[in-house]
């Protein structure tokens, strides 16, 4: 069978258009709904107790913290992103821990935690990550907690927004 130019020109435009269709398609299904924000908000630094409460069973440290303008991102599918600007103890000056973890709690129980990141002395440090997220997460909360895991020095807590 002999193609003429107007057959190849429609074979070349459908192959196109079933092209543009599956690529679509697959970034459709690769941004599901799976990546909707399960939290989205700011950290707030802890203050020794009952200024600020035990959260699924962790206490907050026994000195008071401020930080800057920091936040958390939690995805439905367990990306984290964890941004910390200027997290310190204000009587210090300064942030004695070197390293922290971003735990995640819901329904009050801890569910899953990231690997441990670097804190600097000016309380500035940043990770993403994949944690593990239960199907259902209700009152979705994220504690700063030094990697020893044994009290919170921030948290942030909020409403879910889809994006």
């Amino acid at each position: 069978m002999r193609m003429t130019r107007s057959n190849r020109v429609q074979s070349t435009s459908a192959a196109i258009a079933l092209a543009i269709v599956v690529l679509t398609a697959g970034s459709a299904l690769a941004d599901g709904s799976s990546g909707h924000s399960l939290l989205r908000a700011n950290l707030m630094g802890s203050n020794p107790a009952p200024a600020s409460p035990a959260i699924a069973g962790v206490n907050p440290g026994v000195a008071a913290w401020v930080n800057g303008p920091s936040h958390v991102r939690v995805r439905e599918d367990g990306r984290i992103t964890v941004e910390i600007r200027g997290l310190i103890i204000p009587a210090l000056g300064n942030n004695p821990i070197a390293s922290v973890v971003a735990t995640l709690v819901c329904d009050n129980m801890v569910t899953d935690f990231t690997e441990p990141f670097a804190l600097s002395a000016a309380g500035d440090g940043s990770t993403s990550d994949v944690i593990s997220v239960p199907r259902y997460c209700n009152d979705p909360v994220v504690l700063i907690q030094p990697a020893s895991r044994s009290v919170y020095i921030a948290s942030a807590f909020g409403e879910a927004e889809d994006d």
